[in-house]
């Protein structure tokens, strides 16, 4: 199944998206790997119109790869393979998890071909460990790694609430609890092009429950689309869903809330200032 609005070519496109349907490391509540196709499928549910940003999906040229088949022992060296042969600076890609572990290896494929660039995190979690449960490469490990790649001070963190002492100590752009507020306040020194990744329990679960990693104290849905909005005038280069879990629970309110998530980031993506 693919996105009803995709209607191009990857050789004609504005934009693609590509599932990446990757959790071998969900330590809570496994099954994101399901949530490329419920995303897609809870899409049939939305409009292609936001009346957020006054523009239209059916506007654009958006190219549906469906999602990457996995094969072999080397899952994370795959994603890099396949972002590498996506990414080529003219389209802008939109990758859709999967956990947040599949947001390091595209950083560091697009970092081959792009030099250096922002990341801006949308997360309840800090994901800032070196290793947690024995892994290096994990959903608790990803930002870590993409600082391995950019390095901290290209890391922005919005809407954090979760995580140990010492994550929240070594954080350099680090913001608690919200988003919108803090993020109105530095977009000006955010440096372009940037890298968008939303970890979806962002979110409060009373907005979205069907999520790997459930954290209260979340933010609301629309707090999370103006923060999104604020990127008009950047250069949004690529961006990420990721963590929503269809397994959770009841998958298709919070899967048309994705849904709605990757509408609106699109269209950031693909009308900028």
């Amino acid at each position: 199944m693919k996105l009803y609005y995709a209607n191009s070519t990857k050789a004609h496109a504005d934009v693609i998206v590509l599932g990446i349907p990757y959790d071998r490391t969900s330590s809570f509540i496994p099954g994101s790997r399901f949530g490329p196709q419920f995303i897609r499928q809870c899409s049939e549910n939305i409009e292609d119109y936001s009346p957020y940003q006054n523009k239209t999906l059916c506007d654009l040229k958006i190219c549906d790869m469906d999602d990457i088949q996995f094969y072999g022992d080397n899952w994370l060296q795959q994603i890099e393979k396949e972002v590498s042969n996506i990414h080529d600076g003219r389209r802008s890609p939109v990758f859709l998890g999967g956990e947040h572990t599949i947001t390091a290896p595209i950083i560091r494929a697009i970092h081959k071909k792009a030099g250096a660039f922002t990341i801006v995190q949308f997360d309840a979690h800090c994901d800032l460990r070196d290793e947690y449960l024995g892994e290096k490469d994990c959903h608790a490990t990803a930002m870590r790694r993409v600082i391995d790649v950019l390095g901290a001070d290209r890391v922005f963190q919005f809407g954090i609430r979760s995580g140990t002492k010492e994550e929240f100590a070594s954080g350099k752009n680090l913001f608690k609890y919200k988003a919108f507020e803090p993020l109105s306040k530095v977009i000006d020194r955010i440096k372009d092009p940037i890298y968008i990744t939303i970890d979806v329990d962002v979110c409060d679960p009373g907005v979205l429950p069907a999520v790997s990693t459930p954290e209260p104290g979340g933010i609301s849905y629309r707090e999370l689309i103006d923060s999104l909005i604020l990127f008009k005038g950047k250069r949004v280069i690529a961006g990420d869903i990721v963590e929503y879990n269809p397994l959770a629970a009841p998958p298709y309110a919070s899967g048309s809330t994705v849904a709605e998530v990757l509408r609106e980031l699109i269209l950031v993506m693909a009308h900028q200032g």
